[in-house]
């Protein structure tokens, strides 16, 4: 299995997950929470399903074009990669959705700063005050900007 066969592989499966989005898009999400169009003239929902026909189009040519691609190679639509594999792909996932547990769990300005302090030294940054300052000001930014607002009544 060469790299050019797994790229293609890959397109193939992720122009099939974007066309599934796509389907829900125009047959659930955006006919029951598609709330008004914010564009001039436009009719409510509009905008977001024609958005969303460009995305199934787009998505179901890439599915087309790596299914041909794989069939003049030989190659089988499925490989079974190896775990290390899987594990490169999932933890960022992993990451966020323990993240959005947190937050669920603690206000966001405690922690947001573990969160980008934790990818930054995921990342590989070693210095402790870039680290530091990097998770800390924008935390407080966010909680200055959310002070300032309950101050003057708008939340």
């Amino acid at each position: 299995m060469t790299e050019g066969n797994t790229m293609i592989r890959k397109n193939f499966w992720s122009g099939l997950g974007v066309a599934a989005l796509a389907v829900i898009l125009l047959t659930w999400i955006i006919p029951t929470y598609g709330g008004s169009g914010f564009a001039f003239g436009m009719q409510p929902q509009r905008l977001a399903t024609l958005g969303a026909w460009l995305i199934l189009g787009c998505s179901i040519v890439l599915t087309v074009v790596s299914a041909i691609a794989l069939k003049r190679r030989g190659e089988s639509i499925v490989a079974i990669p190896d775990l290390g594999h899987l594990w490169h792909q999932a933890w960022p996932f992993l990451y966020v959705l323990g993240f959005i547990v947190l937050i669920d769990r603690f206000p966001l300005t405690w922690v947001a700063p573990l969160l980008i302090g934790g990818l930054l030294l995921l990342l590989g940054e070693r210095r402790w005050y870039v680290v530091v300052l990097t998770a800390a000001v924008p935390t407080a930014g966010l909680y200055g900007l959310t002070a300032h607002l309950m101050r003057i009544g708008v939340v």
